[in-house]
């Protein structure tokens, strides 16, 4: 899943303070497209565990922020079904792959491993157009979030240096992840770009492709979407429930 679904799955999976809810489930996304050797993709991705059990002790009031990191891993919550949602395009899989390679300027070889992005993107731009309260709340957020304060958290709950983690928060919050983006195709498909410029592999995504690319991911999604998020709502809140207090 992409920005949208995950804040989606955070705000319906568990009840919390949503401003700490919707935060948290985008701090995963720093890997693996910001390329600072801060943290280990398996230490901050996966790290909700760790993370949580410090600020239980150190900022209980700050939990959520941990928790719904659970709930956007693939152990514990939305990432795990990253590959069963590949299903709901599977006989127009390998097509899509085609276009996935022109739109990301990508080796055929490599192309296979974004799909999983464009059925996430696809999701977020089915939410856009059935959920905007929930469109709203993430702007909010992405507007109020106070990124030193959730930096010193992060820093001090993996031992990490906070200048550096700060550098981290900040291009996902403030260069990666832009308010104005979240309401357009081509908006979805902008921070699609400045992600994937990150990985190892450097795409470079082109807009218009991206953005067709989009849509037509979305309309293969039309009949199941909502089913599909309920079934992960159900199983990453079951998956929590050991973690609730």
């Amino acid at each position: 899943m992409k920005i949208l679904g995950h804040a989606y799955i955070a705000t319906h999976a568990l009840k919390g303070d949503g401003q700490l809810l919707i935060t948290g489930s985008f701090l995963p996304e720093m890997l693996p497209y910001i390329p600072y050797d801060v943290f280990q993709y398996q230490e901050l991705h996966e790290g909700g565990k760790k993370w949580l059990a410090y600020l239980d002790r150190h900022e209980p009031k700050k939990r959520d922020l941990a928790l719904v990191m659970l709930s956007h891993g693939g152990q514990l919550g939305a990432d795990k079904f990253s590959i069963e949602s590949e299903r709901f395009v599977s006989k127009e899989r390998r097509q899509l792959i085609k276009e996935i390679a022109q739109a990301n300027s990508l080796d055929f070889k490599l192309d296979k491993l974004r799909l999983h992005n464009y059925i996430g993107l696809g999701i977020d731009w089915l939410l856009v157009q059935n959920e905007p309260q929930l469109v709203k709340e993430v702007q909010g957020v992405l507007r109020e979030v106070d990124v030193l304060e959730v930096s010193r958290l992060l820093a001090s709950g993996f031992g990490k240096d906070e200048a550096r983690t700060q550098k981290m928060v900040a291009t996902l919050i403030e260069k990666i992840y832009r308010p104005e983006d979240l309401t357009s195709i081509e908006g979805l498909a902008r921070i699609w770009a400045r992600q994937a410029a990150g990985l190892p592999e450097k795409d470079q995504v082109d807009l218009k492709k991206a953005s067709r690319l989009i849509q037509t991911v979305a309309k293969l999604l039309e009949k199941d979407w909502r089913e599909f998020l309920k079934k992960v709502e159900l199983e990453v809140s079951k998956n929590l429930r050991p973690f609730l207090i």
